[in-house]
């Protein structure tokens, strides 16, 4: 491939554009500037790695510097794993060993290993983790047009315009986090990266001075700003922002939506998994306040049905089909070869659909428990919890893990022996569990992983034993 014929995805269309592309607390790049440094860089490249797409592993985070090694090894037509550059040595010697990849990318350099020809089926283009930061799990496998499959029909609905500047709040090793990068280069928008958290001042001059015109995050992320109080802040610049990743408490939504209201900007819920390259499904804003467990319709060009006993009226498995469903997954280099995508998508997410064809999700399809004999939903139950604890303005992380016959409500912080008789009480009254079932867990330290998903299964390991 000569140096005039490199095609650079996602930001093609803006590639002489003096608009800045990426900005960082303390550089920034034009699109322009953005093209030719990812040039420069393919050409390094092709005269350490000559094979024909290589399979190689890419450490990532947040920074101008990963976006031009991504866009540059997506330009080469390589194979790319994608992990968090705070993954640990193990968890890349693992990675190693599974697809023995031919080179090694972080921080602006290309570490050739070997030269064995991969076999790789030509729709391969992307391997994300589903296991985050946390060890090393089945790659999500996608092709080229799974991406822009999916960043076309996010932009379809995101009112995402060239003069926007949206702060990255999201690691880009994560489906979600690199969507929003996606949409944001191909309209031709600014990507603001910050090593500031939301508790230090100057992530909000951040936010403030671009001035940021978009957020997007996860439940962890919008629960950490509402006990900022987020929504009593003045943010003319920003017109919209949008919320996946998981189920956020419907009082949580129900207070953002109501300041999006009375600021005059837009909140998007949004639903998506990796297998589907990030999003699947979106909330019109202005149904969030009516409907605020719902996670709406699918997006342009995918399609929705449910499955099992129930339907087509009640409960069922949500599937789903479109352009944006994956390859399959990987576990070892054998499986790069070749893939035969799946038709529907089955989500494992169970859900309902009403009147108006808005789908809310109800729950896991595995985080199920039996207590006294009947199935017990850990995903309803929880969203009960969260709900009581926001009925007594008690802002606290919480979640519900559990086996056959014990439920666990954890929280992080400490209540009194009363709040706590009062929230067994509730819980027993809500949902008809004996209270002998139920446990009440303070000061647990509520583990995430890489995406900002609560880790269910570290929880439980923590706990096991707990009477």
């Amino acid at each position: 491939m000569s140096h005039a014929e490199l095609m650079i995805p996602f930001i093609e269309a803006h590639r002489y554009s003096e608009r800045v592309a990426l900005m960082d607390d303390t550089d920034s790049l034009t699109y322009r500037q953005l093209s030719e440094a990812v040039e420069r860089r393919a050409q390094n490249w092709q005269q350490i790695v000559a094979l024909h797409r290589p399979v190689v592993m890419m450490l990532i985070d947040n920074s101008i510097t990963s976006v031009v090694d991504y866009l540059t090894a997506l330009s080469l037509d390589y194979v790319v794993l994608l992990l968090n550059r705070e993954c640990t040595l193990a968890t890349r010697e693992q990675y190693a060993q599974a697809l023995t990849p031919n080179a090694v990318i972080g921080d602006g350099t290309v570490t050739f290993l070997h030269n064995d020809p991969p076999s790789t089926d030509a729709r391969l283009s992307l391997l994300l983790s589903t296991s985050g930061s946390t060890g090393a799990g089945k790659c999500v496998a996608l092709s080229q047009r799974n991406l822009t499959a999916n960043c076309d029909a996010i932009l379809a609905y995101l009112p995402i315009v060239a003069e926007d500047i949206t702060l990255a709040t999201l690691p880009l090793s994560y489906s979600y986090g690199l969507s929003v990068l996606h949409t944001h280069l191909k309209a031709g928008a600014t990507i603001c990266f910050t090593r500031h958290s939301v508790f230090d001042k100057a992530f909000w001059e951040v936010i403030k001075n671009r001035p940021v015109t978009s957020l997007a995050g996860v439940p962890s992320f919008y629960e950490m700003l509402l006990r900022l109080r987020f929504t009593r802040m003045t943010l003319p610049a920003l017109r919209y922002f949008t919320q996946a990743g998981g189920k956020l408490a419907e009082a949580h939504v129900t207070s953002l939506a109501e300041y999006a209201k009375q600021t005059d900007k837009a909140f998007f819920v949004m639903y998506g998994q990796t297998e589907a390259t990030a999003r699947m499904a979106y909330l019109a804003p202005h149904k969030v306040l009516q409907k605020p467990g719902a996670m709406g319709q699918a997006i342009a060009g995918g399609e929705f049905k449910l499955t099992g006993e129930n339907p087509p009226d009640g409960e069922g498995e949500l599937c789903y089909r479109g352009d944006n469903v994956m390859l399959g997954y990987v576990e070892k280099a054998a499986d790069l070869a070749a893939f035969t995508p799946p038709e529907w998508l089955a989500t494992g997410d169970l859900a309902v659909c009403d009147a108006d064809g808005d789908y809310t999700i109800t729950g896991r399809t595995k985080r199920m428990i039996k207590i006294a004999g009947e199935r017990v939903n850990l995903d309803v139950v929880e969203q009960a919890f969260l709900s009581i604890l926001a009925g007594q303005n008690l802002t606290l992380a919480a979640c519900v893990i559990g086996e056959d016959d014990k439920l666990i409500a954890v929280y992080s912080g400490e209540l009194s022996g009363e709040q706590n008789a009062q929230l067994t009480d509730q819980l027993v009254k809500t949902l008809a569990i004996p209270k002998r079932n139920i446990r009440l867990l303070a000061n647990v330290t509520i583990a995430l992983l890489d995406n900002g998903k609560i880790d269910y299964a570290s929880l439980a390991r923590q706990q096991k034993g707990v009477a």
